[in-house]
């Protein structure tokens, strides 16, 4: 640990080994390796020119449901019908959200939900046939729209797996997509395999 401390603070190349040793970095190590790691970031800022910069993005999530065809058993987002009041948030609940951020300073919306959720529960079916919606998607799109012209604030949407139909039906009220892809590997296959992560981001060219 001392060695691969060293050697990062020398500004040689973290080789694998080094890393998987800092991984395990506690008490007055990782506060060494936290305090290498801020003067590299100001370093860096320092020669882009914006000292003390630091940027993010400003946005405020819409939980628009917690519901998901899916059982991925390490999900803690996703719940089941009887513990939520509603299948769905309202569109009024979810423009008081983003009214919100935006009074916060934020300038987009995240929709986070489930991927089609009515596809397992009839609750969920339920709650979309009353309120006048064909499916989840077709939800996303009538709030994402109420979002854009009560707030202004810009959605970005993750409802999950879309066809090229459905992507194309979202691009005019989203200046972007995305979607959490676990993995496209064999490998690893069953109940009991860890997930891969993997975040993609599709940019429309609609705005």
């Amino acid at each position: 640990m001392r060695a691969a401390l060293r050697r990062a603070r020398a500004g040689a190349e973290v080789a694998h080994a080094d890393a998987a040793a800092l991984l395990a970095a506690q008490g007055e190590e990782l506060d060494g390796l936290l305090a290498l790691a801020a003067d590299r970031r100001d370093a860096h800022l320092d020669a882009e020119g914006r000292a003390g910069l630091v940027t993010y993005s400003p946005k405020v999530f819409v939980p628009l449901t917690r519901l998901c065809r899916d059982r991925c058993h390490y999900c803690t987002f996703v719940t089941v019908p009887g513990r939520l009041p509603a299948a769905y948030l309202s569109v009024d609940e979810v423009l008081a959200i983003a009214r919100e951020g935006a009074a916060q300073g934020c300038t987009e919306v995240l929709f986070t939900l489930g991927d089609r959720p009515e596809a397992r529960w009839s609750a969920a079916r339920a709650w979309l046939t009353a309120h006048g919606h064909a499916s989840t998607i077709d939800y996303v799109r009538a709030g994402a729209r109420a979002v854009l012209d009560e707030t202004g604030l810009l959605p970005h949407l993750n409802p999950g797996v879309m066809t090229p139909d459905e992507l194309t039906a979202l691009r005019p009220v989203s200046p972007s997509m995305g979607m959490m892809l676990e993995t496209t590997a064999t490998r690893g296959c069953g109940r009991r395999a860890a997930p891969t992560w993997s975040r993609t981001r599709k940019r429309s060219s609609s705005r």
